[in-house]
């Protein structure tokens, strides 16, 4: 079946990408809280998303953004502490909470601090089990076509089960806890934010290639909406 996100939404340029996602998520966020008394969000790790979160966190989202009642949650990690210079979780704090009221217990890092990936991915699938589902789940994509840590050619692919699962990236020499496609695709919404000329040839791949299903970002097909949010520069129609 052809992969066709529901939304393919292009920006002017970057700056313009990052304020109009922003200010969609606080409004997104605030409808949740409205009709559920929560929001729950997986952030995604990366250059790119570090940007979203210091624009979230800047005066133009601040006051708009339910914060204290909003959950953050991780889409993955790498297998290292969390005041380590790679950790996903140290960057959202330095972008984000830092800077923004969220309450401490609404914060949930992966752990990392379990002797093996494995078991702290079973740690952090039995967190996620206690919510139904994820509000939106944001996501980047690689040069590769991976997403989260979802990368080609890896076992967690063929995952149907566990929400959360451990990783080894042979190419990296790492190991990487991850949230799967049954966690993933179980959400109410899926936002996949991509920037920049480097990512156009793959974005042509995986949105009008003819060989879509080797790239794992294509297994991303959400009960609910998916939507793709773009720079003109990334858009393939400036190719």
């Amino acid at each position: 079946m052809p992969y066709k996100p529901d939304q393919i939404l292009v920006s002017e340029n970057t700056e313009t990408l990052f304020q109009e996602t922003a200010m969609d998520i606080c409004a997104y966020a605030t409808e949740c809280v409205d009709r559920n008394g929560i929001f729950n969000i997986a952030l995604a790790g990366g250059l790119t998303p570090k940007q979203l979160y210091e624009t979230l966190s800047s005066p133009l989202c601040l006051n708009n953004m339910p914060w204290q009642h909003s959950h953050f949650y991780f889409g993955d990690e790498r297998m290292v502490p969390h005041d380590h210079k790679d950790s996903n979780y140290l960057m959202a704090k330095r972008a984000l909470f830092d800077h923004a009221p969220v309450p401490a217990e609404n914060i949930h890092p992966v752990p990392t601090h379990y002797e093996t990936a494995e078991a702290c991915a079973a740690q952090y699938a039995n967190e996620i089990s206690l919510i139904d589902r994820f509000d939106l789940v944001l996501l980047g994509m690689g040069n590769d076509g991976h997403t989260a840590s979802l990368f080609p050619g890896t076992d967690i692919l063929q995952e149907k089960v566990k929400t959360a699962a451990a990783v080894f990236i042979a190419q990296m020499n790492s190991w990487r806890i991850s949230l799967t496609y049954p966690a993933i695709n179980k959400a109410e919404r899926v936002l996949v934010l991509v920037k920049g000329k480097d990512k156009q040839s793959m974005v042509k791949e995986v949105l009008y290639g003819k060989h879509q299903s080797q790239y794992p970002v294509t297994g991303v097909r959400p009960a609910g909406k998916l939507i793709w949010r773009l720079d003109r520069a990334a858009h393939p129609d400036t190719m």
